[in-house]
């Protein structure tokens, strides 16, 4: 395939390390695994939940790498890395199509998982009857979220590097907003953190956002954020069962779909470590899981040796489960 064509200068750029033939073949075959991460934290303890299970089944696994969405992928369809926890889907299908005749999928890990779309703090949405992301066309609306002299409504994106940078950037263009929204991307984790004083300040906040991640289980919605409907958008993604959508109605519309997490993983090295594959493919965890350890990390508990503690405790809570994992992928 032609995305596969790229120069060793455009790899090296995105911090990729290439492999030869034959030293490929032996990373696939040898008992050293590399798992890579997202760059947002919020799934971190999977990862490690997972470097337990296949350490039980006799792999070295190396301390995780983080790169973006994007290089995740080219990083496991060069064989540079082995797999990756935390696959949002759809979202992530533009990424995955272009190489998914050398990735997989497997799980799924969570489902359903996270409701996605943008949010505004819920006091201001019912004051000023704010109800759907076009109402930001006016410019009286999205002076209540400016910052500075900048009287535009200050909107914090997707996280850099992701699928949902792309289509935000295209929502602000497709509804006419770039007169009265700033949209700042960056590093997620320090803007959501950014968004959560402001809250705590007293002060009106627009994100594109998830549940749960690091600013919705601090922020949370239906409590402190309600979600804004999107315009336009097909009815098939109206979802019922979503906590906070800014109408009150039974269903809300959020403009994606409800996600499912998934494992990607080289399938080469799949195909080479059929008990590491199998083991990746049966982990099961719910949504309240992420949750909880989520809240952990907004209370500060962010750390390696916290992140570890909590996928320990996970493993003790749901043993039965791990062990049969552990048994399958042996079998």
């Amino acid at each position: 395939m032609r995305y596969f064509q790229i120069s060793r200068r455009q790899v090296l750029a995105a911090g990729i390390a290439t492999l030869s033939a034959p030293a490929l073949l032996r990373a696939q075959n040898s008992n050293v695994i590399k798992p890579v991460c997202a760059s947002w934290d919020t799934f971190w303890f999977a990862e490690l939940i997972a470097k337990a299970g296949l350490e039980r089944l006799g792999y070295q696994v190396e301390d995780r790498r983080v790169m973006t969405p994007a290089v995740i992928f080219q990083s496991l369809a060069l064989g540079d890395t082995h797999f990756t926890m935390d696959v949002v889907w759809p979202g992530a299908k533009w990424t995955y199509e272009p190489v998914k005749d050398k990735v997989g999928l497997l799980g799924p890990t969570v489902q359903p998982a996270s409701f996605i779309g943008y949010l505004i703090d819920k006091a201001t949405a019912e004051k000023h009857n704010i109800r759907r992301l076009s109402d930001f066309k006016n410019p009286k609306i999205a002076s209540l979220f400016s910052e500075g002299i900048d009287r535009r409504a200050r909107l914090i994106g997707a996280p850099s590097g992701s699928n949902d940078e792309t289509r935000v950037i295209s929502d602000v263009e497709k509804f006419g907003l770039k007169d009265t929204v700033n949209l700042v991307i960056g590093e997620y984790n320090v803007l959501t953190a950014d968004v959560v004083a402001r809250y705590r300040a007293g002060k009106p906040v627009f994100l594109f956002g998830w549940y749960p991640n690091v600013a919705t289980t601090e922020l949370v919605p239906g409590t402190d954020l309600v979600w804004i409907e999107y315009d336009g958008a097909q009815s098939e993604l109206a979802s019922k069962g979503i906590v906070g959508c800014a109408s009150g109605g039974d269903s809300c519309n959020t403009g994606w779909s409800p996600t499912t997490y998934y494992v990607a993983a080289s399938t080469n090295w799949c195909r080479e470590n059929p008990k590491a594959a199998k083991f990746l493919s049966s982990m099961r965890m719910t949504l309240d899981d992420r949750v909880k350890q989520n809240a952990l990390m907004a209370k500060g508990e962010k750390r390696d040796r916290d992140l570890a503690r909590h996928a320990a405790d996970w493993i003790k809570a749901n043993q039965a489960a791990f062990d049969g994992w552990i048994d399958a992928a042996k079998a």
